[in-house]
C-alpha cells in the first residue's frame, strides 16, 4: 500500500486513464477524490472503492478551487494531484480547426493546469510536500496527420 494515508485529486477520472489511475491509487491506499465534468460517471467510479467525487469543469477556476477544497477536506491534505482531464478536436487539417476548438483545447489541456497549480500549491507549501502529475498525449511528441 504505497499510498496509504495519502490524499489524491484526479481530474478527468470518470473514465479511461483517469478512472484507471483513480482505481490504482485507491488500491494502493490513497483517499481519492475525482473531479470530472461527468459527475455521475465520477460517482460511479468512486463507488467501487469508497472515494469522493465532485462534478466540475477544469476550465473554471472556481470549480477547481471547489475540487481542491473538497479533496483537502476529504483527505485532510492534498498529497497528489493528477491533471488528467484532456480534450482534442476531431481529426482534421489544422486549417479546418476553428478558433473555438483551439480555445477549448488550450483551456482544458493547458490553462486547467495553471488553475490547478494556483489552487493547490499554497496547500502543498503549507504541508511542505506534494506531487503534481500532468498527463499528456503521445500526440505531443509523435504528431499524426489531422491531429496538429
Amino acid at each position: 500500500m504505497r499510498l496509504k494515508g495519502k490524499s489524491a485529486l484526479i481530474t478527468g477520472g470518470a473514465s479511461g486513464f483517469g478512472a484507471a489511475i483513480a482505481r490504482t491509487f485507491a488500491a494502493q491506499g490513497a483517499c481519492v477524490t475525482i473531479m470530472d465534468l461527468n459527475g455521475s460517471g465520477a460517482a460511479q467510479v468512486v463507488a467501487d472503492f469508497d472515494g469522493f467525487s465532485i462534478q466540475g469543469d477544469v476550465t473554471k477556476s472556481s470549480d477547481i478551487n471547489n475540487a481542491v477544497s473538497a479533496a483537502h477536506k476529504n483527505g485532510r491534505a492534498v498529497d497528489v494531484v493528477v491533471n488528467n482531464a484532456g480534450w482534442t478536436h476531431y481529426s482534421k487539417p489544422m486549417l479546418g480547426v476553428t478558433e473555438e476548438e483551439c480555445d477549448r483545447l488550450y483551456d482544458i489541456n493547458v490553462r486547467s493546469i495553471f488553475h490547478m497549480s494556483r489552487a493547490v500549491v499554497p496547500i502543498m507549501r503549507t504541508q511542505e510536500e506534494g506531487v503534481i502529475l500532468n498527463i499528456g498525449s503521445t500526440a505531443g511528441i509523435r504528431p499524426r496527420p489531422g491531429l496538429t
